[in-house]
């Protein structure tokens, strides 16, 4: 752990990058380790990245132009731009993931419909707090995706590089909603009050649109299956035990996403993951 102070915070570079996948390429629907259900735990969550992207852009931009640090305002910037790309590729995995039997499109308007029910319940400063810290989430994930990959293997090519530069991302602007909020408010108890919500409202909400998923598309998951999602998900080197120390960190009254520093996860996708054939600013040089 390292202190970050107003100096060092959002130590990195944070500028979208244009990148497309062979999504066409997947040769199964189970494109994750061959096993249903844990393919359409990532098809759930993918459901929600195109609005659920849009909405965290919404809820940054009324207060972009109040912060006091140029510095900031640029990375929000590059945070916008990010997240937008985030959310166009997403679709496109998702119209994918239609035409290989898994409904994310449908899925896409179900979460629509959960997500308007709660935005307008809240206000822009709650719109705000929930962004810090479903952002932390998705960089605790992230955060696995890049340091476990053994607990990822299996994973279809076009796939895996979808998720390593959607990571990456997550990683690079991991702090930039937060230290907006803490410049604007600096209040803890809602950030805290609200990351209480969504450890409870976000798991619940994959389990059931991966359930959906399945049920659309009248797929009845072998136990061989069941037993290696719930062992990826729960058993004792599991996802959620891995992340767990880390979103418990979220609760203390001095923290900051920077105080893991996980910038060489950065480093080591530029220097062996990336790949300038699905970059398209580097195909169109």
């Amino acid at each position: 752990m390292t202190n970050t102070t107003a100096s060092n915070k959002t130590p990195l570079d944070v500028r979208p990058r244009h990148m497309e996948f062979p999504y066409a390429d997947m040769s199964t629907r189970d494109f994750f380790d061959n096993n249903c259900l844990k393919s359409a735990y990532i098809a759930a969550m993918s459901a929600t990245f195109p609005d659920g992207e849009a909405e965290f852009i919404k809820s940054v931009r009324p207060y972009r132009n109040d912060t006091k640090d140029p510095n900031l305002k640029e990375k929000i910037k590059g945070f916008i731009g990010q997240e937008a790309h985030h959310s166009l590729q997403h679709k496109r995995f998702n119209e994918q993931l239609r035409d290989k039997g898994y409904d994310v499109p449908r899925l896409e308007k179900v979460f629509l419909k959960d997500l308007e029910w709660s935005i307008k319940r809240r206000s822009d400063k709650q719109r705000l707090a929930f962004t810090v810290c479903v952002e932390h989430l998705t960089a605790v994930f992230a955060c696995d995706y890049l340091n476990h990959r053994e607990h990822w293997a299996g994973m279809e090519e076009s796939i895996d590089q979808l998720m390593h530069w959607h990571a990456v991302e997550e990683i690079e602007h991991k702090s930039v909603a937060f230290d907006l909020y803490m410049e604007i408010f600096g209040d803890r108890r809602l950030l805290k009050k609200s990351m209480c919500i969504a450890l409870i409202l976000l798991p619940y909400r994959f389990m059931k649109y991966q359930a959906r998923l399945l049920w659309w598309a009248k797929r009845m998951p072998r136990w061989s299956e069941v037993k290696g999602f719930w062992k990826f998900m729960y058993g004792k080197q599991g996802m959620t035990r891995r992340m767990a120390p880390h979103l418990k960190d979220f609760f203390r009254d001095d923290f900051h996403p920077w105080d893991q520093d996980d910038s060489h996860f950065v480093d080591e996708w530029k220097e062996s993951v990336y790949n300038p054939d699905y970059d398209l600013k580097a195909k169109a040089a």
